[in-house]
């Protein structure tokens, strides 16, 4: 069987598995290490997935992710709508930075640190690092590590330090 196939078998069964489990990322996070695993266990090539299959995978993502959005998202979200843009202006700032940094140092490129510390979901910036030329797989991978490390993290605190 092609690498494709096996790829996607894999892929699969990892995301059934983790979504089934409850793993935090659920099935997306799944998905990538057991086609992650499959990769660098059982090839030993660089692999690509074909353009048409990339291409189908973001608009699903855009359209899974569009789904979601209705008038009552509107009118509840306003009230918070200039908390999510200060977030975002500071996570994008700090992500500059750590870009900077890193790319400085030799680590990564700027375009995939820039996609790696700024804020977003794993699929979202790796889909998006792919179409403009970074590297994705290390996108995920610093994405992975935040999303993992967060699910760790944030519960703790907010069983030590929320005021209830």
């Amino acid at each position: 069987m092609n690498t494709l196939l096996w790829t996607t078998i894999w892929g699969t069964l990892g995301g059934l598995l983790a979504w089934k489990i409850g793993f935090p990322g659920g099935a997306a996070v799944g998905a990538l290490l057991g086609s992650g695993l499959y990769n660098l266990v059982a090839t030993n090539i660089r692999y690509d997935m074909p353009l048409p299959l990339e291409l189908a995978a973001q608009i699903a993502v855009g359209v899974v992710v569009g789904s979601t959005f209705n008038r009552e998202l509107l009118q509840s979200g306003a009230s918070v709508l200039v908390w999510g843009v200060i977030g975002a202006t500071i996570y994008l700032i700090v992500g500059l930075i750590l870009a900077s940094v890193a790319s400085r140092l030799g680590y990564l490129t700027f375009d995939t640190a820039l996609f790696g510390f700024s804020p977003g979901g794993f699929t979202g910036m790796s889909i998006l690092a792919g179409a403009e030329g970074a590297e994705p797989a290390k996108v995920s991978l610093i994405h992975f590590t935040r999303v993992v490390m967060l699910f760790i993290v944030v519960p703790l605190m907010v069983r030590l330090l929320a005021v209830r």
